[in-house]
């Protein structure tokens, strides 16, 4: 039996079983023409094999091995991995599926990583854990199976790959509900998947790196035409320039604050912006709050905020109006709960909140304290 007649049987057998894991299967191409894949993998659109190593398995195994792709594709692992290590992002997905799988009755082939304390964790909370560890604690990846990122290299967003898979999983569910044959543990999970809680840090992370870019500019000469008497623009690769982090001195922010400037932390060291503006401000901005951190210069590690009166916004912006007229964008940790906004500024603005509301101008995100 060819590889591809093999998985098309395992395919067939998950519709007949487990038609949850069947229905999502046939949105999945077989391809075994991708040289780098050893075993099997997904991007969400492909499922590659590697012929030799399919022919080395049994359909009990290979049948395992679908609904392992399947559940990274159900799970949108394809399209989270933002800036995390490739190879530790597919450690974690592993051990956040493998217990689904084996609890739904799959049996999958030797080396599956499995590991009851990450059991009921997301793949970015195993991957905190992860990254973390001893280089001597950190488990080697699977043998076999893997995610890869989205491939949108045909103009389709990420946001249309989110949403086909969230339509695709709802009809998933409702096929295998109508069989009866929906295991009863996958419907919460299910859940989350159709109406995501959104990671506040995969909200972050966009805002800064979308102000990155290669681009032709006239400020800065092409020198190798000058002594030739023409004026050519160069390839300028522009970083981030100036971006502000305004903090709400208000008590409700206190326990995110460390979470927050930790993340705001790894963004200076990884993007390295030309200058980052720190402020503090209730109802009026904190002087003594105010930092300015060049691109070279540490990450300030303090653990205080300043002020602590009522809260207001515009004050803020204000500021920055004056005395930062060149600042890109802004990030603003708050609850929101002040009506002063006052007028949008001209560069975006980030609210990440710790309360429930949505601000009236600007993205809002929500952060929550990690359990």
């Amino acid at each position: 039996m060819t590889a591809e007649n093999a998985l098309l049987k395992a395919r067939a057998s998950l519709l007949m079983d487990d038609p949850f894991f069947g229905t999502l299967a046939l949105k999945l191409v077989l391809n075994g023409k991708n040289e780098d894949v050893k075993t099997m993998a997904t991007d969400g659109r492909n499922l590659f094999y590697n012929e030799k190593w399919v022919q080395k398995h049994s359909q009990i195994e290979l049948k395992g091995t679908v609904a392992h792709e399947v559940m990274h594709v159900a799970l949108l692992h394809f399209l989270r991995r933002l800036f995390r290590d490739h190879k530790l992002w597919n450690i974690s997905c592993d051990y956040a599926i493998n217990p689904i799988l084996i609890a739904a009755g799959f049996v999958l082939p030797h080396g599956a990583l499995v590991d009851k304390k990450y059991e009921g964790m997301s793949a970015e909370q195993i991957y905190a854990l992860l990254k973390d560890a001893a280089p001597e604690d950190t488990p080697k990846p699977c043998a076999w199976g893997g995610v890869m990122d989205a491939d949108t290299s045909d103009g389709t967003s990420t946001a249309q790959l989110e949403s086909e898979w969230q339509v695709a999983v709802t009809q998933a569910a409702q096929v295998a509900s109508q069989a009866g044959k929906m295991p009863g543990h996958l419907q919460e999970l299910i859940r989350d998947i159709i109406n995501p809680v959104v990671d506040w840090r995969a909200v972050l992370w966009p805002f800064f790196t979308s102000r990155t870019n290669e681009e032709y500019t006239w400020a800065r000469p092409n020198r190798a035409y000058i002594s030739e008497d023409e004026y050519l623009p160069s390839l300028h690769n522009h970083r981030v320039g100036e971006i502000a982090i305004i903090i709400d001195s208000s008590g409700s922010t206190q326990s995110y604050y460390e979470l927050f400037m930790s993340e705001m932390a790894a963004i200076h060291g990884m993007l390295r912006p030309e200058k980052i503006i720190i402020l503090h401000c209730d109802y009026i901005v904190q002087k003594d709050s105010i930092q300015e951190i060049e691109a070279e210069d540490d990450f300030p590690v303090e653990n205080k905020i300043y002020g602590g009166g009522g809260t207001a916004f515009a004050p803020a912006f204000d500021y920055l109006n004056e005395h930062h007229p060149d600042v890109e964008a802004a990030v603003y940790l708050t609850d929101l709960e002040s009506s002063d906004f006052g007028e949008q500024p001209n560069y975006p603005v980030l609210w990440v909140t710790t309360g429930r509301d949505e601000a009236p101008w600007g993205e809002t995100t929500y952060i929550q304290l990690e359990s």
